[in-house]
């Protein structure tokens, strides 16, 4: 019978590792210094600025005066920003338009980030260089469109910036902010510097204007749309540049409920254009698409704040069984892990704000328990996450 327990074990456990130790490459990975650009031709670009806004009334005013604010530094008649209103109130309508926001009303059965994307695509057809998609509570740091139009005049075509957190008023907000930075780092910088690549995060993102009318027209996805991209981008040889000179400023979730809402809908699009992918992955890799292959095993990752605990617990199982391999195995990978962290989160940080996050722990982690149960509803439903006016 223990014998019996110990194999079964091994199966998770050995998951587990895998995806501790592909986590320390890419931390290590994302230490090394990445090549500049090089411009290849003179000019402005006119970008298309796109910001989904599903009720939010609240945030979406804020946040267009402070983008709009880039007339003053990158020409405005190089750029339209166009607020994809879906269920706003007229007069938030009528005040964005005063700001000079273009507003492109939608109307959908099931709402979801893809339609409201397509349907202003169709709307905005000519005149256009490039896209810029932000999420509502987004807001361009200082050069960002002069930054977006050096990259897009150097050749790349598909372009994730750098979300910085907005906020961290909350232990939720905080460690939420700390767990987009490694991501980044691991997902982004560390993917693009083995040659792989960028995840997307669904906003701060730049594309080629024909290349995302082309590719937003093939997504289906009611959640996790930039999972979508990534497979259709990557299966068509493209490749996703990470850029860190064009930042946002992003609003993270301030209470456990908001995360396990958003972390309920990133899984369950993760997981399944994982089950729904890796058929064709193994088909891409036999014709030498890696990169198109990596991005599928990238999907099969477990929670990143769900793994830590789980480890832990096969690592006392190990001890309980009195199996010195599970308990070595399950140590290693917990080891990897917190090096990995360690590489790529921010020191001052760390220690200035270790009570807190050393009291969020639990918390974060059941929540994102929790999210695993949300995950059948997100096939059906898009869940909204909702964003608060901050002091920025």
């Amino acid at each position: 019978m223990k014998t019996l327990a110990q194999i079964i074990i091994a199966f998770p456990v050995a998951y587990l590792v895998v995806a501790s130790l592909y986590q320390l490459i890419l931390a290590i990975a994302s230490t090394f210094k990445t090549a500049r650009v090089v411009v290849k031709e003179e000019g402005l670009s006119k970008f298309l600025i796109l910001v989904p806004a599903y009720k939010e009334d609240q945030v979406i005013q804020q946040t267009v005066k402070l983008n709009l604010q880039h007339r003053y530094e990158y020409p405005k008649e190089h750029f339209d920003l166009v607020v994809i209103a879906d269920q706003l109130q007229q007069e938030t309508h009528t005040a964005l338009e005063q700001m000079g926001a273009k507003v492109h009303a939608v109307s959908f059965d099931k709402s979801t980030k893809v339609k409201s994307l397509q349907s202003a695509m169709n709307h905005y057809k000519n005149g256009y260089d490039a896209v810029v998609v932000l999420d509502a509570d987004n807001v361009m740091e200082r050069g960002f469109l002069f930054k977006a139009n050096r990259l897009m005049k150097s050749g790349l075509r598909a372009v994730q910036g750098l979300r910085k957190a907005a906020n961290s008023n909350t232990s939720t907000a905080l460690m939420d902010g700390l767990s987009e930075t490694a991501n980044t780092a691991m997902l982004c910088q560390g993917a693009n510097n083995l040659g792989l690549s960028s995840k997307l995060s669904g906003s701060a993102m730049v594309f080629d204007y024909s290349l995302f009318d082309t590719v937003i027209a093939q997504c289906k996805a009611i959640g996790g749309f930039d999972k979508e991209m990534e497979l259709i981008l990557t299966k068509g040889g493209e490749f996703i540049h990470y850029s860190e000179q064009i930042s946002v400023l992003d609003q993270k979730v301030s209470s456990t409920e908001a995360f396990t809402r958003q972390r309920g809908r990133w899984l369950e699009a993760q997981y399944t254009y994982f089950k729904r992918s890796i058929r064709e992955s193994m088909v891409q890799l036999a014709k030498g698409n890696f990169d198109f292959f990596h991005k599928v095993m990238q999907l099969a990752l477990p929670p990143r704040a769900v793994a830590p605990f789980a480890i832990t617990l096969f690592a006392l199982t190990g001890l309980l069984l009195k199996s010195q391999v599970l308990f070595v195995a399950s140590t290693g990978a917990l080891l990897a892990l917190i090096i990995a962290y360690l590489l790529v989160l921010p020191t001052q940080a760390l220690l200035r704000e270790s009570f807190r996050i050393a009291f969020s722990l639990p918390k974060i982690g059941w929540a994102a328990f929790k999210a695993l149960l949300l995950m059948q509803k997100s096939k059906k439903e898009f869940i909204h996450t909702e964003h608060q006016i901050l002091e920025l």
